[in-house]
C-alpha cells in the first residue's frame, strides 16, 4: 500500500491524471483521491481542548507550588473558564494525582514529657556520637568543646528550649 500511495503520488505530481494513474496501477479513483488526502491534514477527533497549553502549565505550576490546594481553589484563583473536573484532568495529564495526608495521631502528654527528657538527657552528646552505640566515655570532662549548646525543640505544637553549657 505504501508504494502504491509514493507512485500514485509521483504520477500525479507528473502531471497525469486520475484516469492515466488508474490505468497505469489498476485502482479505482476512490483509492488515488484517498492517497492523496492521506496524512495531508492530521486528524483529530473528539471535542476541542477547553483549555490551553499556557492554562495547562499553570494549573501544574500552582499545584506543584501548594501540593494540598484543592481543584476548586485552583480554578478560582486562576479564574479558568472550565469545570473542577477539567483541572483535575489536566493535574492527571501532568502526573499529579490525588493523595490524602497521612493521619497521625495526636501527641500525648506522656510522648511529649518522654521526648523533652529524651532531648535534655541527650542534650550534651557530640555530632560524632551515635544514639544507638553510646561512646565508652559519656562522663562531661570527655568532651573537648565550651560552648554553650542550644537545642530548639518543637514536640507537636509545643515548642521547647533546651540550654547545656559543655564543660572542658
Amino acid at each position: 500500500m505504501h508504494l502504491k500511495r509514493t507512485l500514485i503520488k509521483k504520477l500525479i505530481g507528473e502531471g497525469k491524471t486520475y484516469k492515466e494513474v488508474q490505468k497505469i496501477i489498476g485502482c479505482s479513483a476512490k483509492m488515488i483521491s484517498n492517497a492523496l488526502k492521506w496524512r495531508a491534514k492530521p486528524e483529530r477527533r473528539g471535542r476541542k481542548r477547553k483549555t490551553t497549553i499556557k492554562m495547562d502549565r499553570r494549573i501544574t505550576r500552582m499545584a506543584k507550588a501548594q501540593p494540598m490546594i484543592s481543584s476548586r481553589m485552583i480554578k478560582d484563583s486562576l479564574e479558568l473558564p472550565v469545570s473542577t473536573v477539567t483541572v483535575r484532568r489536566r493535574l492527571c495529564e501532568a502526573n499529579l494525582f490525588s493523595r490524602i495526608p497521612r493521619k497521625v495521631p495526636l501527641l500525648k502528654k506522656r510522648h511529649v514529657q518522654k521526648r523533652l527528657q529524651f532531648a535534655k538527657e541527650h542534650i550534651n552528646w557530640d555530632s560524632n556520637q551515635s544514639l544507638s552505640r553510646p561512646s565508652p566515655c559519656l562522663a562531661p570532662s570527655c568532651y573537648q568543646a565550651t560552648a554553650t549548646s542550644e537545642i530548639h525543640l518543637v514536640i507537636g505544637h509545643f515548642k521547647f528550649q533546651l540550654v547545656a553549657i559543655k564543660t572542658t
